[in-house]
């Protein structure tokens, strides 16, 4: 499980704007899997916390249920593997994310909702509970390897997983353990998804679509700036390279799979996955000269804090790096 530096996360928290989370519950799911959130249009955000098994938050972009509001309660459940997954969505041997709750056995942790909303087992309808999509975002424990992670949701009353509605991934980095519950959420792996509604949802790891590919570490972060809008960018470069071929001479590799993410966390110790914008296009761009993967992301309306790069591909596990942003400019991090 992996850790982040305490001094590294406090500069991070000393900048951040901190947001509302104010309907939190907690339980260890063992004992109690079940855990209950009042969602209202003053707090559409709920935070789901089950000790060793996951850390699931759900935010409404807006509720419309007149006050009180409605519950909306999730329980975890440790279906066996393999899951009833779409074939047309899901590769050949995907996999439940595991969860270690010893030294010895880990289990697979599905989130199924429920509530006294209006919906089929009390979920809530869209249009009329609330309106926009919902974002989900979940940290997961977990001692094994992710390959290519996908956020997995069966919606309605369908027990297949058809949907991967994964956006966002962040990758932990491998430091130290923290002081307080809120910091070690920073020690886990995380994802994000969006959808219209709300079923069951599952952490997945779908395998490689070519063995063999090696990602030359680390990958770069360069600050440059945009002269016509004086607006400071990062760009983001990694090399791929063949199945035994050396980083140094070997031939890069394009990568059309390859998706980033840039992340934080907030004083509670919630992952939160900012919006970021690419400066050419929603893509990795190719360096032919240089054989290089490229993507620039724009500054442009992130806090203060520190931040972390996460990239993603079906060819290789997820990489990471981190940056430090002032408000203005990109500046060393704290050691």
């Amino acid at each position: 499980m992996a850790k982040r530096i305490l001094a590294f996360l406090a500069f991070s928290l000393a900048l951040l704007v901190i947001p509302n989370w104010a309907a939190t519950c907690s339980n260890d799911s063992i004992v109690a899997p079940s855990c209950t959130n009042t969602f209202t249009a003053a707090d559409p955000t709920g935070t789901y916390e089950f000790f060793g098994n996951g850390r699931l938050v759900v935010q409404f972009d807006t509720v419309l249920t007149p006050s009180p509001g409605f519950t909306l309660t999730v329980t975890v459940s440790n279906p066996s593997d393999p899951l009833p997954l779409d074939p047309k969505e899901f590769p050949s041997n995907t996999v439940c994310v595991k969860y270690p709750i010893n030294s010895t056995t880990q289990v697979c942790d599905r989130y199924d909702f429920s509530g006294s909303a209006t919906g089929p087992h009390g979920v809530p309808v869209k249009n009329k509970d609330y309106k926009g999509l919902i974002t989900l975002t979940l940290i997961y424990d977990t001692s094994g390897t992710t390959h290519n992670p996908a956020f997995g949701h069966a919606p309605g009353d369908i027990t297949t997983f058809t949907e991967d509605i994964l956006t966002s991934y962040y990758e932990a980095p491998a430091i130290i353990t923290l002081a307080t519950p809120a910091q070690s959420s920073a020690a886990d792996p995380g994802m994000g998804g969006r959808t219209p509604g709300l079923s069951s949802v599952v952490a997945l790891d779908e395998p490689f679509t070519e063995n063999g590919d090696t990602f030359c570490s680390p990958m770069t972060l360069t600050s440059t700036n945009n002269p016509s809008e004086q607006k400071d960018q990062i760009e983001v470069a990694f090399k791929l390279v063949g199945v035994a071929s050396n980083c140094t001479t070997g031939t890069g590799l394009r990568d059309k799979t390859a998706r980033i993410s840039v992340s934080t966390f907030d004083g509670s110790g919630n992952l939160v996955f900012p919006p970021i914008k690419n400066a050419e296009g929603n893509k990795f761009h190719w360096d032919n000269k240089n054989g290089l993967n490229e993507y620039d992301i724009s500054l442009e309306g992130l806090d203060p804090g520190t931040y972390t790069i996460t990239v993603f591909s079906s060819k290789f596990s997820p990489q990471h790096s981190e940056f430090c942003f002032n408000g203005a400019s990109v500046v060393p991090c704290p050691i």
